[in-house]
């Protein structure tokens, strides 16, 4: 059973409050709970994730379980991904950047549940190219997760985890989310080594799903109009982090979708 007194909130008194409602009394596990409450989108050894209505609000849930004794006695000292999270998408909302609200983080017995603004209808890149929309709908989505991510780093952050699933596009326009790697890294024109990487991750992406070196021009040009930044500098940065990730990918995968940024594109 879920004791109500067993629930401690670790940021977002109100919506911890209004979850800890929905929690307390329950008899089974966290987890049962989850399977039980929520509309399950994902589930694994480690975490389960769900949407759920709070006090009429669509709201996103996630429960990190707790590994280990001694990784349980981290989150009850408030060391856990989740509240790295809800911190790092505070400091986003503050500087502009477009990422769900955070809502609340609670601290139960078996582990720790983030939840935060749910977004209607929302759907990652991935799974939108997967569905194989037209051309131009192709074009407008690279052209829109170009401007998200420059927008990420002018703001000085790097996202640490930039897969297209974690580009997430709702009301005409994307949504950054699992933002437990996210840094502050620099503010100002240009860009880093982390901010490189995040776009390294992305390129793989691309290539891994084979976008044609024209559609991801809408991507890149993008980018380079809302970072401020010259191409050659960010190919140059970008291309030993790409190099590395595709060396990996082959020895993981082997050979798949098709090189379109760097000289060895047409290999």
């Amino acid at each position: 059973m879920i004791a109500r007194s067993s629930i401690r909130i670790l940021r977002g008194t109100h919506w911890g409050e209004r979850l800890r409602e929905e929690l307390a009394g329950f008899s089974g596990s966290e987890v049962a709970w989850m399977e039980q409450n929520t509309q399950l989108l994902k589930s694994d050894s480690h975490s389960r994730v769900g949407l759920l209505q709070v006090h009429g609000k669509l709201c996103y849930l996630k429960f990190y379980r707790g590994k280990s004794i001694g990784q349980k006695a981290l989150f009850r000292l408030g060391y856990a991904r989740a509240c790295k999270s809800f911190d790092a998408a505070g400091g986003l909302l503050r500087d502009k950047v477009p990422v769900p609200e955070p809502l609340a983080c609670l601290l139960l017995p078996g582990g720790i549940m983030l939840l935060t603004e749910g977004m209607s209808g929302a759907i990652d890149l991935k799974a939108i190219w997967q569905g194989k929309p037209g051309e131009s709908r192709q074009a407008e989505l690279m052209a829109g997760a170009g401007a998200a991510l420059a927008q990420l780093h002018r703001a000085g952050y790097c996202h640490g985890d930039c897969k297209w699933s974690n580009l997430v596009w709702s009301g005409e326009k994307f949504y950054l989310v699992d933002l437990e790697a996210v840094e502050k890294v620099a503010s100002g024109a240009g860009i880093g080594k982390k901010q490189a990487r995040d776009l390294a991750r992305f390129v793989m992406n691309a290539e891994d799903l084979a976008v044609s070196a024209q559609l991801f021009e809408f991507f890149l040009n993008s980018y380079l109009q809302n970072s401020g930044i010259s191409r050659d500098r960010a190919i140059r940065l970008i291309m030993p982090f790409l190099l590395r990730l595709r060396e990996r990918h082959k020895v993981k995968y082997g050979r798949r979708g098709q090189r379109i940024l760097g000289e060895e594109k047409n290999d």
